[in-house]
């Protein structure tokens, strides 16, 4: 399996890419959050970003395909936040996506809050050019989870729903799997379950925001190819550290 990381800005290297020819887009973008690697001076030119890196998102992604997009919300005043599914469900309809499902990802840790409720959660948004011909493949990623025998259950295990429990990525005492440094890394068993239940072995996934690999890495290990896009250097060599080869 093909197992790529490119180093560039995701808009201009999806410009060069061919229309439709990527299975299963598995990503989740900056926050406008004030970390390191974000650059924008106010709202609306984060908002124009946005829309500029979904424009060739949408034009990359297969009639066929599904888009899998985590964000969580970022802040427009002191106490004023912005849940960015508000800006992404806008933007994704613009360019010709349609939301399936919004899947609540719910985590525990982290920092408490004195001004508002502490935050626990963030979205994946389920998007897709077709509703009704996109991969779901619910038996790959039913949980085994049966307190009693009942012949209603399917033997597989039930449906996931569409709260998921997984933990996030975090370092020292509560650590649950290696943790690179970077502060939004993505959990395995979050994108496992993503690329299982979204593409089928030999499909292409893609992630405009490769970080530390870990899309390219799981795409691997369950029989995708894969490919993805990232700035910075020092996340360039975890990717290749992980295994994840450079392309040129």
């Amino acid at each position: 399996m093909n197992c790529e990381v490119v180093q560039a800005d995701c808009i201009n290297y999806m410009k060069g890419m061919d229309k439709e020819s990527v299975d299963l887009i598995c990503t989740s973008p900056p926050y406008k959050a004030n970390k390191s690697y974000e650059s924008w001076e106010s709202f609306e030119d984060y908002e124009d970003f946005a829309d500029q890196w979904i424009k060739q998102a949408s034009r990359i992604l297969k009639w066929t395909g599904t888009m899998m997009l985590n964000v969580g919300y970022t802040k427009v005043g002191r106490n004023e936040t912005l849940p960015l599914t508000y800006l992404y469900h806008r933007l994704a309809t613009k360019h010709g996506l349609k939301l399936v499902q919004e899947i609540v990802w719910r985590y525990f840790g982290g920092m408490s809050y004195k001004l508002r409720y502490t935050h626990r959660a963030e979205r994946i948004m389920w998007l897709t050019k077709d509703p009704d011909n996109c991969t779901f493949n619910l038996d790959d990623v039913r949980v085994k989870e049966w307190k009693a025998i009942d012949k209603r259950n399917n033997p597989l295990g039930k449906n996931p729903t569409d709260v998921w429990e997984i933990k996030r990525v975090v370092g020292g005492t509560g650590s649950v799997e290696m943790k690179y440094n970077h502060p939004a890394q993505f959990p395995k068993a979050l994108v496992e379950r993503i690329i299982k239940g979204h593409s089928n072995e030999g499909d292409l996934v893609f992630d405009p925001f490769l970080g530390t690999g870990t899309t390219c890495v799981v795409a691997k290990e369950l029989l995708r190819n894969s490919l993805g896009c990232e700035l910075l250097e020092e996340y360039i060599d975890i990717c290749i550290m992980r295994g994840v080869e450079v392309t040129a």
